[in-house]
Parts: structure tokens; C-alpha cells; sequence
């Protein structure tokens, strides 16, 4: 059992109030017994004294008369004694009191039985002794009794005098002692302490200074101790709730915002849209400028962002180049969307960061709540969809969820299931499109194109598909399979008399790939290929993703005996400076390009193609290839090969096979 300091205070003092009562009272009862026994042993004493002076002096019963003055001094002198009365058996022979008349009893109440000498004193009226003397010249005796009447009264009121005094010393003065002593620990310490407790339990009032001096060392260690706790809990607070980078609100903060808006949306029967803002290409800053500027870029795109936002609206940066954007109490449709056009105008401007102009845009999903979604969870899905749907559309806009969206992006998960269940399952094959000598009409070449053939659905284009695994990076483990059955089929090939190069389209993600290249070249080892039989062909978009490991890369297997193709020159981000550093062999015009060959403009643009890339010493390849004319034109401009359906679509090996011995024949 565990006790309060109040509690064990109260004991202590009651202990010692008790103890100091009964050592008082047993010290006031001796004190009383001796003061009774004094006061009896001096009347004896007077008694005796009295007796003795009578006996020695008197002669005749008349004579007693002589002694008036000496008991009567004895009365006066004595506040205890009442009288004093001499008696034989017969009559009052002298009494200091004219009321004693008749003769006293002897012992006049007096009890044996009483054992204290305050008691016996107070129970004894009278106190007697024999005076004998003899009659002068005879030998009779003469025996008178000596009683010496005890004043009651005085002796009580002496004794109620020292009670009231001993109530007085050591009772009251004690008491009044004692309380004060327990006002003050209470005052003092117990107070204080329970204030102490309160603001350890509750830290909500922080007590005043204290009197004690260690109590006062205790409340102010304990104050620092709960402020410092205090601005912790709070840096923490904002620590979790708040993105170190930008210094908006993260993730964290948003889910609090918006289960609080919903709450409040639901009761007043109100929508707020719900934005998912990503930036396009921002992995191309990063890439090419280094991530400290991208993390400038973000700086200033989550200022701007704060700026262009009305005060009652809600910003959070959630992901790397991704925000949430919370707006509510807008009066129409068309207010939300001056507001979105209004931001995505203001991030579309040019920044210069660390002397870097830098040029980006934003694509904008929106949600709306209830209609889309009645948790964040939903909103930010659906938002989410509907900013990769802008993407899909030319990024630089925004986005409505639709349930119509939600349906192709459910069939997209879908299809990722299957695809990559199909890839288990065998049911992907490779078609070989010829690649043409414009000179002399021989096949010089083929590309390895991927076809998926579905038991259920039958052939797939891989535009369906290749699109999503280039988003959810199963491309690397599609390309890995690409690059083994096309290198295994150059062998094949070979063993038939088709020794021709084999193209094999390569992504940046599968570049990026730490075991790529040694897996590359174990597989050319493995098939005993010679590497110049194998042609790697890439997008413009791997200039600036990861440009540098690409370079290291590509550059790699360029030494390696591999040519590097450029695949959709013209469609992308081209730059001579990048053309010019990697290691390109061959140059290949997009379809694009080529159908346009009969316009002025059109034929200029392919001329200047051809003839840059022979001034690089490149091959040039026209892709998409599908009237004579067009080839005709190659000629006139000195173009080296081509590939299109005007010679053939991509065809499954044997059919590939057949074509290229035919053509040998004619």
C-alpha cells in the first residue's frame, strides 16, 4: 500500500501529537501527585510542629488559650489548612473557625483505599494527631486531638489553576504548534507537490515558482523538460506532416485535410475536385541537368503553385514530381478550369534555375467528390487515371475521370495480367521484316518485331501492349526474351545459308540494367554469333533518359562489334550533338517522313537527312515503304536500304525464310 505525502505527513504528526499528549498527561499526573503529597507533608509538618509546641508547654486545658496566636498564623500563613480545631472527647476545645462547634469525628472521611496522593488528599477532609501532656504535680494524662481542616476549595482551585495551565502549555500552545506546522507543510510542500502531480499528469497550467528551494529545482527542471518535449511533439508533428523539399504538405497532412473536407463536404451536401498534377518528361531534367537542379525545379514549381492557389485551397507534394491539389468552393465547372489553366500557364513559363532555362509543363488529372470517389483513396485513384489519360493525350493539359476511363485502365490492368501471364505460357513470337539494298533489290537484313499470339484472341499488335510495358517496366523482361530468340535465331539463320543482321529494338529501361551488357554478349557467346550480325536499334527519347549510362552503354557494345540504329529519326528530340556523340551507325526515317515524300517540303526534309548522315558516315534506312515511287525516290537521293510492306510485311520465320531463298532464285 502506497501512501500520499499528505497521508504519511497526517500520520507522522497524530503519531507524534499522541505521543507528545500521553507524555504530557503522564507528566501532569506525577507533577499533580507530588504537588498533592508537598501539600500533605506540609500540613503534617504544620501539624506536627503545632503539636509539638503545645505538648511541650501546656500544663492545664486552660492554657491552651496561650497557642491561639500559633494556629492561627498557622491557618493564615497556610491557604490549604481551613481551620484548626482542638477537641478531647467531650467538647471544642479551641478552633480557629467559631462554625466548628461540635466535636469532629476522628478520620473524618478519610478512605484508605485511595492510592494517589492527589486523590487522598482530595478524599481526606481532616488530618489528626494526639496532644498529650501531663497536669503539673499530678501524673494524670491528659490526651486532646489536634484536627487540622483541609481547605477543599483552595486545594481545587490550586489544582484547576495548574490544569488550565497545563491545558494552556502543553495542550493548546502544542496544538496551535502543530496545526501551524501542518499549514505550512501543506502550505509549503504538499500544495506544491500535488501541483507538481497535476502538471506532470495534465501539463496544461504550469505552476507558479515555489518557497522550497529543492521543490522549485523540481518545477523547473520539470517545466524545461515539457517545453523542450513540447517543441519536439510540435517539430515532430510538422516533421510529419510536412515535405522536407518543398516545404508543402505531404501525404501525411493531405489524407488529414481531406478526411476532414469529406466529413464536411457530407454534411453540407457539397463537391471539392481533387487535382493530381504530375510533371512531363521531369526525368529528363534530372537526367540531363542533375537532380540537385530538379530539386531546385520542384522548389519553384511548389512556390508557384502556392502562389497561383486561392487561400482556402490545399496543395501537397506526395510523390518525386507529383502534387495533390484539393479546391473547393468554386461557384461552376468553368471557374475550376480557369484555375487549372491558370496553373498549368504559371508552371509553363521558363525557369531559370542555377543559370539553367528550363521549360516544362504539367498534365492534370481531376476527381470530384462524391461523383467519383467518397474516400481519398478513390479520389486520388481515379485523379490519378485521369492525369495518365492527359499524358496519353500530348501532356500539357488536364484530364475528367470518367467511368468510360475507369474501364480502359481496369482492361489495362487486365492486360498487364495476361501479357505477363503469356509470356509464361509461350505465346510470344517473333516476325522478321526484311531490310532492303535499294541497289540491288537483296535482303541485307530483317528486324526482329515481338507479336503476341493469344489462344483466345489471336494476334495482338504490339502497340497494344508495348505502350503498357514500357509503363509498368515489364519490358525488361519482354526485351530479355526479344534479344535471346533473335540472337538464337541469327544462329539459325546462319546455319541455313540466311547469314543476314539481325535488328533487335532495345529500351532505355532494359539499358539501364546493370547485367545488361553481360548478359548481352554471354548470349552472342552462348549461339557463337558474331556481333557485327547484330544491330541494336534505339529511340531519340534515350537521349535524355539516363543519357550518360546509355552512352557508356551503347558505346560498350559499339566496340564491342554491334551497330547502333536510330530509330523515328525526326519524330523526337532530335539534336545533332547527341547524334554526333553516340555511337550511331544508321539512321532510320519514320514512316512519318516518308509519306510525305512527294511534297516539296516533304522530299527536302528526307534529302537533308540522307545527306547528313552519309556526311556522319551512317547508313540510312527508310522505314514504311510501301509504293514503288517511293523507292524510286530513295534512289534518286542515294538512300541504302528500306523496309515496308511495298516488299513485305513482317513474316513468322518460315515464311521469312522462303522469301529470302526466293529471292536469291529470281
Amino acid at each position: 500500500m502506497r501512501l500520499s505525502v499528505k497521508k504519511f505527513i497526517s500520520i507522522c504528526i497524530i503519531a507524534v501529537a499522541l505521543v507528545s499528549f500521553f507524555s504530557f498527561s503522564h507528566f501532569y499526573i506525577s507533577n499533580q501527585n507530588k504537588t498533592a503529597s508537598v501539600i500533605y507533608k506540609s500540613i503534617k509538618s504544620d501539624m506536627n510542629e503545632i503539636t509539638y509546641h503545645i505538648s511541650k508547654e501546656i500544663k492545664y486545658k486552660e492554657d491552651l488559650y496561650k497557642f491561639r496566636t500559633l494556629i492561627d498564623r498557622m491557618v493564615a500563613i497556610d491557604d490549604f489548612i481551613k481551620a484548626i480545631v482542638i477537641q478531647d472527647n467531650k467538647e471544642i476545645l479551641l478552633s480557629t473557625d467559631p462554625h466548628y462547634k461540635k466535636i469532629l469525628p476522628n478520620d473524618f472521611n478519610y478512605k484508605e483505599k485511595e492510592t494517589s496522593e492527589y486523590e487522598k488528599l482530595l478524599s481526606q477532609k481532616t488530618l489528626e494527631d494526639d496532644i498529650k501532656f501531663y497536669i503539673e504535680n499530678t501524673n494524670k494524662s491528659v490526651t486532646m486531638q489536634l484536627l487540622i481542616v483541609i481547605d477543599k476549595e483552595e486545594v481545587l482551585l490550586y489544582f484547576g489553576k495548574k490544569e488550565s495551565d497545563f491545558l494552556l502549555y502543553f495542550i493548546l500552545i502544542p496544538t496551535v504548534l502543530v496545526l501551524f506546522i501542518w499549514l505550512s507543510i501543506d502550505f509549503f510542500i504538499i500544495k506544491p507537490l500535488e501541483k507538481l502531480r497535476q502538471y506532470a499528469y495534465y501539463q496544461n497550467k504550469v505552476p507558479k515558482s515555489f518557497l522550497v528551494k529543492e521543490l522549485e529545482t523540481i518545477r523547473y527542471s520539470m517545466v524545461q523538460t515539457y517545453n523542450r518535449l513540447d517543441d519536439e511533439k510540435k517539430e515532430l508533428f510538422i516533421m510529419a506532416r510536412t515535405d522536407s523539399l518543398s516545404g508543402l504538405a505531404n501525404k501525411n497532412s493531405l489524407n488529414e485535410y481531406v478526411e476532414r473536407l469529406i466529413a464536411t463536404s457530407s454534411r453540407h451536401k457539397k463537391e471539392f475536385a481533387f487535382l493530381f498534377l504530375d510533371l512531363d518528361h521531369f526525368k529528363i531534367v534530372n537526367d540531363s541537368l542533375g537532380h540537385n537542379i530538379g530539386d531546385e525545379l520542384l522548389k519553384n514549381i511548389s512556390s508557384i503553385i502556392t502562389q497561383v492557389l486561392r487561400a482556402n485551397d490545399f496543395v501537397a507534394r506526395i510523390g518525386g514530381d507529383e502534387f495533390a491539389i484539393i479546391i473547393h468552393e468554386y461557384k461552376s465547372l468553368m471557374e475550376l478550369t480557369i484555375i487549372i489553366e491558370r496553373i498549368q500557364d504559371r508552371l509553363s513559363k521558363t525557369h531559370l534555375i542555377q543559370t539553367n532555362p528550363i521549360d516544362i509543363t504539367s498534365s492534370i488529372g481531376v476527381s470530384f467528390y462524391p461523383k467519383d470517389g467518397e474516400d481519398i483513396s478513390s479520389l486520388m485513384k481515379h485523379s490519378d487515371i485521369a492525369m495518365y489519360e492527359a499524358k496519353a493525350l500530348g501532356r500539357s493539359r488536364y484530364h475528367f475521370y470518367t467511368n468510360e476511363l475507369n474501364e480502359r485502365v481496369q482492361r489495362n490492368i487486365k492486360l498487364d495480367k495476361d501479357m505477363r501471364l503469356a509470356l509464361t505460357n509461350n505465346e510470344y513470337q517473333l516476325f522478321y521484316q526484311p531490310k532492303i539494298d535499294i541497289t540491288n533489290g537483296t535482303i541485307i537484313g530483317a528486324e526482329a518485331l515481338i507479336r503476341w499470339i493469344s489462344p483466345s484472341k489471336g494476334i495482338i499488335s504490339p502497340d497494344i501492349f508495348i505502350p503498357l510495358a514500357e509503363e509498368n517496366a515489364f519490358i525488361k523482361d519482354l526485351g530479355h526474351w526479344v534479344l535471346n530468340e533473335a540472337i538464337k535465331q541469327q544462329r539459325l539463320f546462319k546455319e541455313k545459308g540466311l547469314d543476314i543482321c539481325i535488328s533487335i529494338n532495345v529500351s532505355s529501361k532494359q539499358l539501364s540494367d546493370e547485367n545488361f551488357i553481360l548478359n548481352f554478349i554471354n548470349t552472342l557467346e552462348a549461339n557463337k554469333v558474331n556481333p557485327k550480325m547484330i544491330d541494336i536499334e534505339i529511340t531519340e527519347y534515350m537521349f535524355f533518359e539516363q543519357n550518360e549510362n546509355n552512352y557508356k552503354v551503347l558505346k560498350e557494345l559499339h566496340d564491342y562489334g554491334v551497330s547502333i540504329s536510330l530509330d523515328d529519326f525526326g519524330t523526337g528530340y532530335s539534336s545533332l550533338s547527341y547524334i554526333k556523340k553516340f555511337p550511331i551507325d544508321n539512321l532510320k526515317i519514320d514512316k512519318v517522313f516518308m509519306d510525305d515524300y512527294n511534297t516539296y517540303s516533304g522530299a527536302i526534309f528526307i534529302d537533308t537527312i540522307v545527306k547528313m548522315g552519309q556526311t556522319l558516315n551512317m547508313k540510312i534506312i527508310a522505314e514504311g515503304v510501301e509504293e514503288k515511287e517511293q523507292i524510286e525516290y530513295l534512289k534518286k537521293i542515294n538512300c541504302d536500304m528500306y523496309q515496308g510492306y511495298y516488299e513485305s510485311k513482317p513474316l513468322e520465320v518460315k515464311a521469312f525464310e522462303s522469301k529470302y531463298i526466293k529471292k536469291i532464285v529470281n
